[in-house]
C-alpha cells in the first residue's frame, strides 16, 4: 500500500543514526506491500525522507526499528512478543487490528491531552476509540473509497447504482469487490446498510440475527442486487482488490470501486487517462462507503522514555505542517487534523476524496473478533451467490441462521 510503504520508510530511514543511541523505538506496521512493490519504496523514501530529518533533528538520541507485518498477523506477532515483555512500542494498522489489539490487551491507553493532540483529534475520528478519559488508538490518516475509471472509455462518471448497470449492458466493463468493507457502499441504494452492520455486529454464536422485518427485506433486496448484477455480461467480481486495480491498468476493465490508497499506482500507469469520481448512490443519497483508517497504538511494554519518545512521534506525524505533507506526497490520503486546510476547490481529486469521506461511515464493532468471523461468512456467501452456487433467497437464510 502506498501510505504504508511511505510510512515504513519514514519511519526506516529515522533508524538509520548511530547504534550507540540511548532511547530506541521499536515499531510494528501492518502492511498489504508484497516484495514486487518493495522496489517502489526509493522513491517514496525520498519524498518522506525530509519528514525523518525533520524528526531527528528535533530527537537526535531516538533510534527507530521497523518491522513489517501482514495483515493478519499482528495479532500473533503482538501477542507472541507481548508475552516475552518485548512488545513494540508503536503499531501502525487499520482499525479492526486495532480493534482486536484492544480486546486482547495487547496495547495501551493513552490521554490525549497529554499528547497535546485533543485539538488535532476530532471527534468524528477519535470516538470509536474512547475508553473513559483516554483512547486505545490515535488515528493518522484518512483513505476513502472512491470510483476509478478510464476516461478513454468514459467521459462522465455515472451517478447512481442505475445508470452504473445501464452502462455496463451498453458495453462498459465494471469491476467490483468482493471484500465487504469495499463493496459496502452498495447497500445505500437497496437500504441495507444498517442490516449489513447488524449482521456483522449480531449477537454471540449460538444466536441468530435480530434483524427487523424492514431489515431483512433490505438485506434480500441486497444480496439479489448483487446476485442480478453478477449476470450482466459486462460486470465481474473480485475478492481481491488489487486484482481490479491491475483489471483497469492493463484495460480490462473500464470503471473500478477502489480505495483511495491505490491512485497512485493507478496514475503511473494511466496518467491523464485515469478518472476518479465519487462512488454511484441511490436516487436520493449519495453512496456511503466505509473508509480506511490508519491508527497508531501503543505497546504495553515501553520504558518511559520509549513511551515519551513514541508519544513525540505521533504528535509529530500529527501535526499540520506534516499532515499536509503526506496529504500531497502521498496521493489519495486525507489529513485527520482539522487544522489542516484541503484545497477541494483547487483539486478535483482532494474535492472527490472530501466528499466521500464526509459521507463515509466509521464502523465499530462490539466484539471485532466475531465481526471478522462474520464478514468471511458474508463473503463467502456472497461469492457463492455471484458464482451461482446459492441463490438469494437460500443466501438470506443461511446468514440469519444461529451462528456456529
Amino acid at each position: 500500500m502506498q501510505l504504508l510503504a511511505a510510512m515504513a520508510v519514514l519511519l526506516a530511514t529515522g533508524g538509520c543514526g548511530s547504534r550507540l543511541a540511548p532511547d530506541t523505538l521499536y515499531i510494528s506496521i501492518e502492511t498489504d506491500i508484497n516484495s514486487e512493490s518493495l522496489k517502489e519504496l526509493s522513491e517514496i523514501g525520498r519524498i518522506s525522507r525530509p519528514l525523518v530529518s525533520q524528526f531527528r533533528a528535533l530527537n537526535p538520541g531516538v533510534d527507530v526499528h521497523v518491522r513489517h507485518l501482514p495483515m493478519g498477523e499482528v495479532m500473533a506477532d503482538t501477542r507472541f512478543r507481548d508475552s516475552r515483555g518485548l512488545g513494540p512500542d508503536l503499531i501502525v494498522s487499520n482499525v479492526i487490528t486495532a480493534l482486536q489489539l484492544q480486546q486482547d490487551g495487547l496495547i495501551s491507553t493513552v490521554a490525549l491531552k497529554d499528547l497535546s493532540l485533543s485539538r488535532s483529534q476530532p471527534p468524528r475520528f477519535v470516538n470509536n476509540f474512547r475508553k473513559g478519559s483516554q483512547v486505545f488508538a490515535v488515528p493518522v490518516l484518512a483513505q476513502p473509497q472512491v470510483a476509478c475509471y478510464d476516461r478513454r472509455r468514459l467521459a462522465e462518471p455515472p451517478g447512481t447504482v442505475k445508470e452504473l448497470l445501464a452502462l455496463s449492458a451498453k458495453g462498459l466493463r465494471v469491476g467490483l469487490p468482493l471484500r465487504v468493507s469495499e463493496l459496502f457502499w452498495t447497500t445505500t441504494p437497496q437500504g441495507a446498510g444498517d442490516a449489513v452492520v447488524q449482521l456483522l455486529n449480531q449477537s454471540p454464536a449460538g444466536k441468530a440475527a435480530t434483524l427487523s422485518a424492514i431489515e431483512r427485506r433490505a438485506l434480500k433486496r441486497w444480496i439479489t442486487w448483487v446476485y442480478d448484477s453478477s449476470l450482466q455480461k459486462n460486470v465481474s467480481f473480485s475478492d481481491d482488490p488489487l486484482d481490479l486495480v491491475r483489471q483497469l491498468q492493463q484495460g480490462e476493465r473500464d470503471w473500478i470501486s477502489c480505495s483511495s490508497l491505490w491512485i497512485d499506482d493507478l496514475r503511473q500507469k494511466l496518467g491523464q487517462n485515469l478518472g476518479v469520481s465519487v462512488l454511484p448512490g441511490g436516487p436520493d443519497a449519495p453512496a456511503e462507503p466505509i473508509s480506511r483508517l490508519l491508527v497508531w497504538s501503543f505497546g504495553r511494554h515501553s520504558s518511559w522514555r520509549q513511551r515519551q519518545a513514541a508519544e513525540r512521534f505521533v504528535a509529530f506525524s500529527l501535526n499540520q505542517v506534516n499532515q499536509k505533507q503526506l496529504m500531497h506526497t502521498a496521493p489519495g490520503n486525507l489529513p485527520v487534523n482539522p487544522d489542516v486546510l484541503i484545497p477541494t476547490r483547487s483539486s478535483a481529486l482532494l474535492r472527490t476524496l472530501t466528499f466521500s469521506l464526509d459521507h463515509s461511515l466509521m464502523l465499530d464493532f462490539r466484539d471485532p473478533d466475531a465481526a471478522m468471523a462474520r464478514g468471511s461468512q458474508l463473503e463467502s456467501m456472497l461469492k457463492n451467490v455471484v458464482q451461482g452456487e446459492v441463490l438469494p433467497p437460500e443466501a438470506l437464510a443461511r446468514l440469519l441462521a444461529p451462528a456456529p
